[in-house]
């Protein structure tokens, strides 16, 4: 005979569901973006850098919301593939990060398959409501990051 257990505690945990859905959101943007070679948080990192001038390491970590040792395995295969460069480094110094026309490139390719994906989860959450979960995301994560 099975016990049954009392499952409201994760049922009902913030972190568990918001967890639970970025998987389910990462691989379905995963599976639009599979195709140039490129997994959503390297698209992230190069939308990133393609955006800005000029990074370091600490502010691109502080900017996504990672680990630097998350983000430094993130960064590796798009070093390998020549889309990013980094800079600098060593004992007391900054690692400034870059884009390269490559990376750009890349960024180019993989508009359509983010916009396909992006479009197709703001119309199943409503453009409204989308904007409203954004907008307590951003709140809650400011409240929280005191």
């Amino acid at each position: 005979m099975t016990k049954e257990r009392d499952m409201s505690a994760a049922e009902n945990c913030v972190c568990f569901n918001l967890r639970r859905v970025a998987r389910v959101v990462t691989q379905f943007y995963d599976s639009e973006m599979r195709r140039h070679e490129i997994r959503p948080t390297q698209g992230t990192i190069l939308a990133s850098l393609n955006a800005k001038e000029s990074w370091n390491m600490a502010e691109l970590s502080d900017w996504l919301g990672v680990e630097r040792t998350t983000l430094v395995r993130n960064l590796r295969p798009l070093q390998r593939d020549g889309l990013v460069q980094a800079s600098g480094g060593g004992r007391g110094h900054r690692v400034e990060l870059a884009i390269t026309a490559k990376g750009r490139k890349q960024v180019e390719k993989l508009a359509p398959a983010w916009r396909s994906a992006q479009t197709a989860v703001v119309k199943t959450l409503g453009e409204k409501r989308w904007s409203a979960i954004l907008s307590d995301l951003e709140s809650a994560a400011l409240a929280l990051n005191k």
